[in-house]
């Protein structure tokens, strides 16, 4: 079943992949290509055990080259920051131009039931920021069920995000 709910976010990226908060790396073993951090070091523990790549490292600071990836996902994550802006600072660094972005975030309902949430996310305010942070083709969806009423009433609804970054990261001098 997993996979099936998996499969549109799989089959949306190529290339290599970066999983930020891997979890138990269900993402890491649908995608073979792809490289997971979490900060949760038992985790970490867990995915490495079963031969997925994993790393114990936070979006903060992530321990990659610039330009290292053809698309990153953020699968129930973005809700738990405290400093977004600061998180897609390195997720841009570590993005190619034209690398994709998936991001997975709670409806309200869901949002609610998790008291680590820190910060509610709609429709708006996640294109908002992708924009600003040189995202483009942004598409939303509601998840399983596609409407954003769902998402206020069944504590499994979801928003997914699919964009592209179409700017190189500025270098500094």
């Amino acid at each position: 079943m997993r996979r099936l709910l998996l499969r549109p976010i799989v089959n949306y990226f190529s290339g290599k992949v970066l999983d930020i908060g891997a979890g138990l790396g269900e993402f890491l073993q649908y995608y073979r290509d792809s490289v997971g951090i979490d900060t949760n070091e038992d985790c970490v523990a867990f995915c490495v055990a079963k031969g997925l790549k994993c790393l114990h490292a936070d979006v903060y600071n992530l321990p990659f080259n610039n330009g290292s990836f053809d698309g990153v996902l953020l699968n129930n994550v973005l809700e738990h920051l405290e400093m977004p802006d600061a998180a897609f600072s390195e997720i841009k660094r570590v993005s190619k131009k034209g690398g994709k972005l998936a991001i997975e975030l709670p409806g309200k309902k869901g949002f609610y039931h998790d008291k680590t949430h820190v910060k509610f996310w709609d429709k708006e305010d996640i294109c908002d920021v992708l924009k600003r942070w040189g995202f483009d083709n942004i598409v939303t969806k509601y998840f399983p069920i596609p409407f954003k009423i769902a998402g206020e009433i069944f504590t499994h609804n979801k928003i997914r995000v699919f964009a592209v970054n179409i700017e190189d990261i500025q270098e500094e001098n």
